[in-house]
């Protein structure tokens, strides 16, 4: 990997803003002083991208779209600290822009939630899993200070470690949060997620965040979401956009019967990105691909969404990557 050289005075601001970042993290494990220091340099050893920008909030989170009922086609328009704000009608064909159908818009989609058999985890022949070797990075999500999740409640989001697990729960009602952990960005990689669905119902959902192109400020990438009931879909957020920002669908709303769905079940979701071209996993098979150019590199993590009036928690096991991936 090149490396590129980053100027002293950035350097010495990331380490004093750093600071807000791991006040914040509840670790089982405090990071000392030295450890702090380690991953700083760490993290600027494997920058792909260099940028002044790399000093971390303590919270790093935003809403995400919601699927409220309507008959028309929407663009979903987000606001990083307000209520969604949906736009109707149908939009011009000259736009490159896509609509974004609601999930409750169509009879079909209202099915009856039964449980299937939990997750084996085996590896079927498609699965990258085959042919990626060992990983660049793993954390089993037993604590936060393996990858330095920021830990604890903001607007949106609470994050605690319990039994072997990172519970992640939505507190907001119109919208959903993420976190990303302190590691390098990645360009070319394949990210894994290993969740449980725990209690829930319906449009409960939770998945990865990537290609955030500001750990800062994140506030721009792309999504990969599945719900309790077994419907996935890609879409990518732009909340420098007007005012409120901006929400796309790559791939819009599919249900698999590659979800393990329903309640107190096990997913491995898996995205691959190389170069232009994104590709979803389930269960180590593909369901489908997209190319899309908007954000080239970036940081990543994992979020999570309520789908009814009560607060969904997911139960997070385990996260992997791979850079650059066959």
């Amino acid at each position: 990997m090149k490396l590129k050289i980053i100027p002293v005075l950035v350097i010495v601001s990331f380490f004093l803003v750093s600071c807000s970042l791991f006040s914040s993290l509840k670790a089982e494990q405090p990071l000392t002083d030295a450890e702090m220091a380690t991953r700083v340099a760490e993290l600027l050893s494997t920058m792909t991208t260099p940028t002044s920008e790399i000093d971390f909030p303590p919270t790093p989170t935003l809403g995400l779209p919601t699927t409220a009922p309507t008959p028309t086609p929407v663009v979903i328009i987000l606001a990083t600290s307000t209520p969604v704000v949906e736009v109707g009608g149908e939009l011009p064909t000259s736009t490159a822009m896509v609509v974004l159908p609601t999930l409750e818009a169509t009879p079909t989609l209202e099915v009856t939630l039964q449980a299937s058999p939990t997750a084996t985890l085996d590896i079927p022949s498609t699965d990258p899993l085959n042919s990626l070797g060992s990983p660049s990075g793993t954390d089993p999500l037993d604590g936060n200070s393996k990858w330095a999740w920021p830990t604890g409640a903001d607007d949106f989001i609470d994050v605690q470690f319990k039994d072997g697990f990172m519970l992640m729960t939505n507190l907001s009602k119109v919208a959903a949060g993420w976190r990303l952990p302190l590691l390098g960005q990645q360009v070319d990689t394949y990210i894994q997620l290993t969740a449980n669905s725990a209690t829930c119902s319906g449009k409960d959902s939770y998945g990865i965040i990537f290609r955030v192109p500001v750990l800062k400020s994140p506030d721009q990438g792309y999504l990969y979401q599945v719900t309790c009931d077994g419907y996935y879909r890609l879409w990518k957020w732009d909340g420098k956009v007007g005012d409120k920002g901006l929400a796309v669908s790559l791939i819009n709303w599919k249900q698999s019967d590659k979800i393990n769905k329903g309640p107190d079940q096990t997913n491995r979701l898996g995205v691959k990105v190389v170069d232009k071209t994104i590709t979803l996993y389930m269960n180590g098979v593909e369901l489908g691909s997209v190319s899309d150019a908007s954000y080239s590199a970036g940081f990543f993590g994992a979020f999570v969404r309520s789908g009814g009036d009560t607060n969904y928690t997911a139960k997070l096991d385990e996260m992997k990557y791979w850079e650059n991936p066959k």
